[in-house]
C-alpha cells in the first residue's frame, strides 16, 4: 500500500540534490548558472512543476541547463516511487528557487538564495521544505580553456 508520510521526505531529498554541489552542468553548478542569468535578465525567481514537467521563467533555463525541469521531474517521480509512495498520491510539486539580487555578500559576489520544495496530497495535505543559503558564479572566475584537475572533460582541451 503507498504512504503518504514519505513525500516529507521526498521534499527533503529532491530540494537538497537541486541546491547541493552534486548538481553540476558544464562549466558550472547548475545554482551558479541560475544565478548568472538572474543576473543578466533580472527574474529573480525559477518555479518547477514536478507535475507538467516544466520550468519558469525560461530565460533561467537556458543552455546548458534546459533540460534542468526534464531531469529533475525524472528524478522527482523516481523518489517518490523508491520511497514507497504513489503518483496517484501527488497533487501537486513544486520548488522555487529565489535569488536576492540585491543583498550581496564580500568577494566573490555572492547573493543569498531560498529553495523551497512543497508536495499537495490528494488528501490536501503539504509536505514540505525549506533550503536557504549563499551562492556564487563559478563560471567567470575560470577561463574556459583552463584545465581543471577535477574535471576530466577539460583535461582534452588544450
Amino acid at each position: 500500500m503507498p504512504r503518504y508520510k514519505v513525500l516529507k521526505g521526498v521534499a527533503h531529498n529532491i530540494g537538497h540534490s537541486f541546491t547541493s554541489l552534486m548538481n553540476y552542468a558544464d562549466d558550472d553548478y547548475s545554482m551558479g548558472h541560475i544565478l548568472r542569468f538572474a543576473r543578466e535578465t533580472g527574474f529573480d525567481e525559477l518555479a518547477l512543476d514536478f507535475i507538467t514537467g516544466e520550468g519558469q521563467p525560461l530565460a533561467l533555463l537556458r543552455r546548458p541547463i534546459s533540460k534542468l525541469p526534464d531531469w529533475y521531474t525524472k528524478m522527482f517521480w523516481n523518489m517518490v516511487e523508491r520511497s514507497g509512495s504513489d503518483r496517484s498520491l501527488v497533487q501537486a510539486a513544486t520548488l522555487t528557487l529565489r535569488y536576492d539580487l540585491v543583498k550581496l555578500r564580500s568577494s566573490p559576489i555572492e547573493a543569498p538564495y531560498i529553495c523551497d520544495v512543497s508536495i499537495l496530497d490528494n488528501r490536501g495535505k503539504r509536505y514540505s521544505s525549506h533550503f536557504e543559503g549563499w551562492w556564487y558564479v563559478e563560471k567567470k572566475m575560470l577561463p574556459r580553456t583552463v584545465c581543471r584537475w577535477w574535471n576530466p572533460m577539460t583535461w582534452l582541451r588544450r
